[in-house]
């Protein structure tokens, strides 16, 4: 285990952009809190001055740059992990270190779907506590032309819970989509962006035009709505509703954002989520003996 921390950390410090991205995004975030004016929201006649929904609202919207952020960072540094190293041939120096390829590759594969993820997790977390208090300091927030309260610990808690719970099933249903990524990162001999992007696209273009389906471009696709029907019974309907503030709420008259219906239990007995951890783990298994065999020098 103390092998693999050091193999995380090595990770960390030698690709910069995992970290610098998330900081980015938060300085530039607060820096927009502390410059804007005056925020209103329009609730309809009949509703009192309350700022559940708004705040509600303004935590995902403080919480999506990152998790964007991070996943843009993440499938980059996949892509280029294990490339990288025999590219710039430093694979022929850790390969005199006592350290494994399956402990090299796992400390990638962890670095881009345990660390960076829920290190981001936190870093929006706080950011959204400093911005709340930068905004009740500086400014206020108007419902139906009324000043309304710019903190509920209670909501704040519970979205964070639902975003930490949405993350995670996330980084699970997408797992094989980060495998591939490291695949096509120990295969290519060069650019492989191409090697990644270029054969699924090509495949899915001739099994439409010769055989007129569609089974591998939704294999591909691995569908969002499918996931979200799973781990938060959901439709992809967003509509803004005087009842709901937004889809994941169990009861907006409380101001509940949660799961609804089975969640989890659904997740875990889904087929599909179990075939593509084992589809992951096949693939992680080939990267390894690739790093392995593979000598470009």
């Amino acid at each position: 285990m103390k092998v693999l921390a050091m193999q995380m950390r090595r990770e960390i410090w030698e690709h910069r952009s995992l970290w610098i991205a998330p900081l980015l995004i938060a300085v530039l975030l607060l820096v927009g809190v502390a410059t804007l004016g005056r925020i209103q929201f329009y609730e309809g006649p009949a509703r009192p001055a309350t700022a559940t929904a708004p705040f509600e609202l303004m935590l995902l919207g403080w919480g999506v740059p990152f998790y964007l952020a991070a996943g843009i960072v993440v499938a980059v540094y996949l892509l280029d992990c294990l490339y990288g190293e025999r590219r710039d041939r430093s694979i022929l120096f850790w390969r005199s270190m006592p350290v494994s390829d399956t402990e090299t590759v796992l400390a990638k594969l962890l670095v881009g779907l345990v660390v960076v993820p829920y290190a981001t997790f936190l870093l929006s977390a706080l950011t959204s506590v400093l911005a709340s208090v930068i905004l009740a300091v500086r400014h206020h927030v108007l419902v139906n032309g009324q000043v309304a309260p710019l903190w509920n610990t209670l909501m704040w808690v519970r979205m964070q819970l639902v975003m930490l719970y949405g993350l995670t099933v996330l980084l699970l249903w997408y797992a094989p989509y980060a495998a591939y990524l490291m695949l096509a990162s120990a295969w290519a001999r060069r650019s492989p962006y191409a090697w990644a992007f270029v054969p699924p696209v090509l495949l899915a273009v001739c099994e439409n035009m010769v055989f007129g389906t569609n089974y591998l471009g939704r294999i591909v696709e691995r569908g969002f709505s499918q996931v979200l029907r799973l781990a938060f019974n959901l439709n992809l309907q967003f509509a803004y509703s005087v009842g709901e503030s937004l889809p994941l709420a169990g009861n907006a008259a409380r101001g509940a954002v949660r799961p609804t219906g089975g969640g989890a239990t659904d997740l875990l007995a889904s087929p599909q989520l179990w075939l593509g951890l084992v589809v992951a783990a096949l693939m992680i298994a080939l990267a390894i003996r690739l790093r392995r065999y593979r000598d470009d020098s």
